[in-house]
């Protein structure tokens, strides 16, 4: 999976979005130079770190190429392309993911960053695969569901939880984590145990290029999950 370096966004916060308002604009940002753009129904703005910006309107009927969206047209006197592909993308500085990899061609110049929102990344039903690196116990079936209302629970091995996450520039965190107080074997427990703490500590998620989920706690161990079909 094609990965790429996008702006650091450490004063900008992610809250949870309505995913409508995600529908009506899209947003990307890259670096060096910094960089962003803003689509709505009505125009495609671009705005350097330095200099006017530049809006394209109306905006222009995309054509697909393979998993891009690409959009055309004429600005300033110039050549314009917003390209905008469904390769996750990753900031490097702060190691968020976003759900798109984005293109924009001015003349000659080229602008590369990542764009949409990184809470679509982490939204449904997840099942854990692995705990602090080794395998979820046979027969176990651990889980996690990440809610649109900032609201996250699951089945920790033998209990089921319940808690909140938010994201901002510098990662994921979780908070009120609970859960039920039932009674399992021990090897059970101990797997519970472990991805509790695990997610109390999380600090930050990926996605693979497999497409699995990897949660990090700020101690190094992690909870990787997949989607449930």
């Amino acid at each position: 999976m094609l990965v790429r370096t996008a702006a650091t966004l450490a004063a900008f916060a992610f809250a949870v979005p309505a995913l409508a308002d995600e529908a009506e604009t899209f947003r990307a940002r890259g670096n060096e130079p910094f960089w962003s753009v803003e689509m709505t129904g009505e125009a495609i703005t671009f705005r350097p770190m330095d200099g006017a910006a530049l809006t394209v309107k109306p905006v222009p009927a995309p054509r697909q190429d393979g998993n891009t969206e690409v959009y055309e047209a004429t600005a300033g006197g110039q050549s314009f392309t917003l390209s905008i592909a469904s390769t996750v993308c990753t900031d490097t500085m702060s190691g968020m993911p976003f759900p798109k990899t984005v293109t924009v061609g001015i003349g000659t110049s080229n602008f590369e960053g990542c764009g949409g929102e990184p809470v679509t990344l982490l939204l449904g039903d997840w099942i854990i695969a692995e705990v602090d690196g080794k395998p979820a116990i046979a027969g176990s079936t651990p889980t996690i569901t990440f809610e649109e209302d900032g609201k996250l629970n699951g089945n920790a091995s033998c209990n089921r939880f319940f808690g909140g996450y938010k994201l901002t520039g510098e990662g994921l965190a979780t908070d009120g984590l609970g859960s039920s107080m039932m009674m399992c074997d021990q090897p059970l427990m101990d797997q519970e145990m472990k991805v509790l703490d695990i997610l109390k500590g999380v600090g930050g998620f990926a996605i693979g290029a497999d497409g699995a989920l990897i949660l990090r706690a700020s101690d190094g161990r992690k909870i990787t999950a997949r989607p449930i079909a």
